[in-house]
């Protein structure tokens, strides 16, 4: 089960998960059309199409215009991707493949090509009244509705390979992240952890520790009157059977199933992690400040929404955990703000050392932080 967890979460996020749903509820649609037949029409005699080979035509045009139009969507999809490879950080490749507009849109192409296809083959095998007579009145209308869509795409597109629509996608993200800790209704401790941790849990397979349901966890430790320590900082990887989570009592087969759910180790990278958000913003200005891509207006971009986000960083305790009002415990601990920016920092200033230009917007980066670095206090 707990092998199973991480697959679906990789179909769930997957760029193919949103398309393949919508896809098949085409196929469905079709397919209820077929046994079903249902005649909406009925006032509207003059859109129902009934000939036979008028509707071959149809369709015929329908799978060869939407097939077109799903190659050059799909081509310009992995163009973006490849540029954004080249260009910035395979780090972001995600937080694109997240565009649930571009899903969609692949989806209603898709699924447009397997109606079109089932209603073809249930034509060639039939008569004219047994086939549905609203079904060649739909193609015309999918394909309508993809030849406005594809335009769409064109536009969205055109905004998704621009340098600053990506870099606000990754600062939006870490900056989203951030405010749900920072405003959460859990409170920041300081005080010292247990110093007896009896029990551990341990996963099979290795990975990345991508993400806690923090809510779900604590809820766990107020139910069993337990406190857990995380031993691994998040975003980190975690090999096959190392300890992840310590508890200050035994816990039974029952608890250790339910914690294992609210904890993900996965394969890939946690982009949901605010830490890895700013490795990522630190990545696309080294690369733009290499001689091979020399870009330093994206550099200068960077620079300024880490800025902003180390600002916001301070406003987030550099506490020992979170509890909650009714008593359950979960010990972490955040990689220290002023750690943090030295590490991105100092990798800045080691790559972008000749650059004056980025030294000095690196300077005034430094001086803006220290002048709004004020904590949030720790309850």
């Amino acid at each position: 089960m707990n092998n199973v967890l991480p697959l679906l979460r990789r179909i769930r996020n997957s760029i193919s998960f949103i398309t393949m749903c919508i896809a098949l509820g085409f196929g469905v649609l079709a397919l209820a059309l077929v046994f079903f037949r249902p005649n909406l029409l009925t006032d509207y005699p003059r859109l129902a199409i009934t000939d036979k080979e008028n509707i071959k035509f149809i369709l015929s045009f329908t799978i060869g215009g939407v097939f077109t139009l799903t190659i050059f969507t799909f081509t310009m999809v992995m163009n973006v991707l490849d540029r954004s490879i080249s260009n910035y950080s395979p780090r972001l490749i995600p937080l694109i493949l997240r565009e649930k507009k571009h899903q969609i849109l692949l989806g209603v192409t898709s699924g447009t090509l397997l109606y079109a296809l089932v209603m073809a083959i249930v034509i060639s095998n039939s008569n004219n009244e047994d086939f549905p007579p609203m079904a060649a009145s739909l193609a015309i209308i999918m394909s309508m509705a993809n030849i406005v869509l594809f335009i769409y795409f064109i536009h969205s597109v055109s905004q998704t390979i621009q340098v600053n629509f990506i870099l606000y996608k990754s600062f939006k993200n870490t900056r989203d992240n951030l405010m749900k800790l920072i405003y959460s209704d859990l409170q920041f401790i300081s005080n010292k952890e247990e110093d007896v941790w009896i029990d551990t849990i341990c996963f099979k397979h290795c990975g990345y520790l991508n993400k806690i349901r923090l809510q779900k966890l604590i809820g766990i430790s107020e139910k069993q009157g337990i406190s857990f320590k995380l031993l691994k900082t998040m975003g980190s990887f975690v090999m096959e059977n190392e300890p992840v989570l310590a508890a200050s009592a035994k816990i039974d087969t029952k608890s250790v199933n339910s914690i294992k759910r609210c904890i993900s180790i996965d394969r890939v990278e946690a982009i949901d992690v605010f830490e890895i958000g700013f490795k990522h913003l630190v990545e696309v200005a080294v690369k733009a400040s290499s001689p091979a891509i020399n870009d330093p207006g994206t550099a200068l971009t960077a620079i300024d929404y880490l800025t902003q986000l180390f600002i916001l960083r301070h406003k987030l305790p550099d506490a020992k955990g979170m509890k909650s009002a009714k008593g359950g415990v979960l010990f972490f601990e955040f990689v220290p703000s002023t750690q943090l920016a030295e590490f991105c920092f100092v990798e800045m200033e080691a790559y972008m050392g000749d650059d004056p230009l980025l030294m000095r917007k690196l300077a005034q980066s430094k001086k803006s932080i220290a002048q709004n670095g004020n904590s949030k206090k720790i309850k």
